[in-house]
């Protein structure tokens, strides 16, 4: 086994078919369908149901890719403590940020944690809630900002601020001219969201809404990135969720932010091993909380 093909594998589960996957790998698909067989043949069982109309992962294969995954985070992760440590001379703080985390609060504490004093580095990692969770645990990462979750086992969370859920339309649908969009009223609407592995949570307070009075839109899934989803957006193709405080940088490529009635609130929360922060992450979280602060909670005994 060898670690491109894990790479290889995971690509391949993004992409949903192999001339895609090759493609952005810059592989011819025969190089690449090899690659995939000689793994299948090395574990013994088959990763990946290959169709003509393209490809998807055998249950088997989703398994061995979630774990597989933590090991290339961890690869990933050791390279950049490894560069950031040669070039700082200490070893930066490793920070997980889920994709609904990203907002304009987490930019600014990020912003004042890295001019406020020059000690500090800090290594930053994406992934799924899941994915993040078990770095966290495993001992990879030394803090997570996420979407507020109930207390996890050995973590700690604290709620650092409050995000409102907004609407990411385009510039020339009808409801872009209207100061706030009623829920009621995306029941003929397209939502595009994120894969199951990278499904927003944003996204699914929308459709909790939705669904509580009765509005059931039509869903497009396996669009992981946000930046594809508002392209599609600007496209005209479908409608996506927003953290407000992200408005600001879609205007301009045709998109239009609009507030929801009733409001959507999503808590933004640090998440950190129940041993305790490390000297950095002490620091980062005392910057966070000149923003907003919340109460801390602890997470009972194993996962």
């Amino acid at each position: 086994m060898e670690l491109r093909q894990l790479r290889y594998l995971n690509i391949l589960a993004e992409a949903g078919s192999f001339h895609r996957a090759a493609h952005w790998l810059g592989l011819r698909q025969p190089a690449l369908s090899q690659s995939i067989r000689a793994l299948e043949m090395d574990i013994g069982v088959q990763l990946v149901t290959r169709t003509s109309s393209g490809s998807r992962l055998t249950a088997a294969g989703s398994a061995f890719l979630s774990e597989a995954q933590r090991i290339l985070a961890a690869l990933d992760a050791a390279a950049v403590i490894a560069r950031t440590t040669a070039s700082r001379g200490s070893a930066p703080m490793r920070l997980g940020i889920a994709a609904d985390a990203a907002t304009g609060c987490m930019a600014k504490t990020l912003q004042a944690f890295l001019h406020g004093d020059p000690e500090y580095g800090v290594a930053v990692y994406g992934g799924s809630l899941q994915n993040l969770l078990a770095m966290l645990d495993y001992g990879h990462l030394d803090l997570c900002l996420l979407p507020f979750l109930d207390p996890v086992g050995n973590t700690t969370t604290e709620p650092l601020w409050r995000e409102d859920v907004h609407l990411a339309l385009p510039a020339t649908h009808p409801l872009a001219a209207e100061p706030f969009v009623e829920v009621r009223r995306l029941a003929d609407e397209l939502l595009l969201v994120g894969s199951v592995e990278y499904d927003s949570m944003a996204a699914r307070l929308l459709l909790d809404a939705c669904y509580s009075v009765g509005v059931k839109p039509r869903i497009t899934t396996a669009l992981p990135h946000q930046e594809v989803r508002l392209a599609l957006v600007a496209a005209g193709f479908g409608i996506a969720v927003l953290p407000a405080s992200n408005q600001s940088l879609v205007t301009a490529i045709g998109i239009t932010s609009r507030p929801l009635t009733p409001p959507l609130v999503m808590t933004i929360a640090a998440v950190w091993p129940a041993t305790g922060l490390v000297p950095s992450a002490q620091h980062f979280i005392k910057v966070a909380r000149s923003f907003e602060t919340g109460p801390r909670i602890d997470g009972g005994a194993g996962l």
